[in-house]
């Protein structure tokens, strides 16, 4: 089967695009964050040291016993970015929460300051290594665990998580469109590993059934999946094993799974076994049992189809901010209680500022919109903001569960202060602007070539 997806794929006034983060990269501001006793620590101190040399605009913030020591300081120095560097013993799903707290107590609450990501690793070295990359990532070729996405990428093959359903698979070559079919074999995870260790594959993302040990192929129960034994990765089909070995750097994305990314034994720990041995730079996932999913398939939303404007990290710390909108302006409805379980308890592990992104050149095919901000001087000296929007798909701001609720966001180009909304706002069910971002929620639904737009002044 291998070969046949092989041959398949084939292997004045400012006005600018709202593209991944506004801000000049030489001019953003890059927090690290550590425990002193892991700062103090010979091999953990390199991988602070790394990062700190990274960026241009960097400041390390050590604290001895909790976070709380450090929110007067981080608050002033307003980073655009925070990265965690942390042990894995350390990195359990209530420091995942306790960070995702911290975030939004610097000065924004309840909304967050910073795009935000945890740096660690089975070891040290993952942790120096993810730090040491500087080059950013595309997802030219993606794998699916389940349906979906490739359409956005130049390249991709998806299976079927569901096993009743498991004879369905897709594929897309370079240049071409999406293709079904119903032929997968008996058994997808021994082709998804043959795929990862052939290193043409930058993206993964699963669906279905997960520990923090491992995912399970097929959903609800199959014979099938990938486990963490000692930092490698097990492929298995009932007995048989197939182990990963795929060194390329990529990401990987627990859209629907539980617990991927909770850590509580390192050595048997999945995020970390992908850290160390399977080439991932960047993790994402939920630390507990997911049944909402926001979090997930929001992520996914933001990443996938708003042209490649924002990165994985971006995406993350968006569609954290629209559920924090939800709860704050009545949006959600009779499941305030379902998003408040999503709030804090997802995470990216991984350098925040660094780079992955899907192509704008296949992206921009699907993305649901196109987003332009616009700025002018005002005679009273303050600044006039035109965020514009052009739908290219119909998108729905009220959907029918709030967990599908994804507002219009734009990272600013300058930090601002005093926001004012403009002009008509009949239109808009909820709005916020941080000294960073602004996010927007539109009513009803909108059609395709409709045009929506959202003014706002501040004080730059």
């Amino acid at each position: 089967m291998i070969r046949n997806v092989m041959c398949i794929i084939g292997l004045c006034v400012l006005s600018l695009t709202v593209q991944a983060i506004a801000i000049p990269p030489k001019d953003f501001n890059y927090a690290i964050v550590v425990e002193d006793a892991t700062y103090q620590d010979k091999d953990w101190g390199k991988v602070v040291k790394v990062l700190s040399e990274k960026y241009p605009h960097t400041r390390i913030f050590a604290y001895k016993e909790s976070l709380n020591e450090l929110v007067e300081n981080v608050t002033a120095y307003s980073p655009d970015y925070i990265a965690v560097v942390s042990t894995p013993e350390d990195a359990s799903p209530e420091f995942v929460k306790a960070i995702n707290q911290f975030n939004r107590n610097l000065g924004t609450a309840p909304y967050g300051r910073a795009v935000l990501g945890i740096v660690t690793g089975l070891t040290a070295k993952d942790a120096l290594r993810i730090a040491r990359n500087k080059q950013p990532l595309e997802i030219n070729f993606g794998l699916g665990g389940m349906l979906g996405f490739i359409d956005s990428l130049p390249s991709g093959v998806a299976y079927c998580e569901w096993y009743d359903k498991k004879e369905n698979w897709q594929a897309k070559a370079l240049g071409g469109k999406v293709e079904d079919f119903k032929d997968a074999p008996e058994d997808h995870l021994p082709d998804m590993v043959e795929l990862l260790n052939s290193n043409k594959v930058n993206g993964i993302w699963t669906s279905g059934h997960a520990t923090p040990g491992g995912w399970l192929a097929y959903y609800p129960d199959g014979p099938s999946g990938i486990s963490a034994e000692g930092g490698k990765l097990i492929g298995y089909v009932k007995e048989e094993v197939y182990p990963v070995k795929s060194a390329n750097p990529k990401i990987y994305l627990g859209i629907g799974n539980c617990l991927t990314a909770c850590i509580e034994n390192k050595d048997n720990a999945y995020s970390l076994a992908w850290m160390h041995s399977g080439g991932v730079y960047q993790f994402f996932g939920y630390t507990v049992e997911s049944y909402y999913g926001m979090m997930g398939w929001g992520m996914a939303d933001y990443f996938f189809y708003r042209g490649g404007d924002f990165t994985l990290a971006e995406s993350v710390f968006i569609i954290n901010q629209a559920l924090i909108m939800a709860m704050e302006n009545d949006l959600s409805g009779d499941e305030d209680e379902d998003m408040a379980y999503d709030k804090d308890v997802c995470i990216m592990y991984g350098d925040p500022a660094w780079e992955a992104r899907v192509p704008a050149s296949s992206a921009k095919e699907t993305s649901v919109y196109e987003c332009s901000l616009n700025k002018e001087k005002t005679e009273g000296g303050k600044t006039a903001w035109t965020l514009s929007v052009k739908f290219k798909k119909e998108m729905d701001f009220n959907p029918e569960s709030q967990k599908s609720i994804r507002p219009i966001f734009a990272f600013l180009p300058a930090r601002v202060h005093s926001p004012e909304a403009a002009g008509d706002l009949s239109g808009v069910s909820a709005w916020h602007v941080s000294d960073n971002f602004v996010i927007v929620n539109f009513k009803d639904k909108v059609n395709a070539g409709d045009t929506r737009i959202f003014k706002f002044t501040t004080e730059i």
